[in-house]
């Protein structure tokens, strides 16, 4: 079962497609498979994509 994320509780309604609280309105939307360890990044790797830095905004014109 999967844990509402509003409520300390499972889901009432879960199913192949997703799952769904009425009570706290949050609902789950499964997308593919399962999750598992080997989709998960390991020590070695980030644990998540780097972002470019970007630069310093242009200075504002006065109106």
């Amino acid at each position: 079962m999967t844990r509402c994320a509003k409520g300390n509780h499972d889901f009432p309604v879960e199913d192949e497609h997703g799952a769904r609280c009425d009570i706290h309105g949050v609902t789950l939307v499964w997308h593919g498979p399962p999750i598992t360890e080997d989709n998960l990044p390991g020590d070695d790797g980030p644990s998540r994509i780097a972002r470019p830095t970007l630069g310093p905004a242009p200075s504002q014109r006065p109106h």
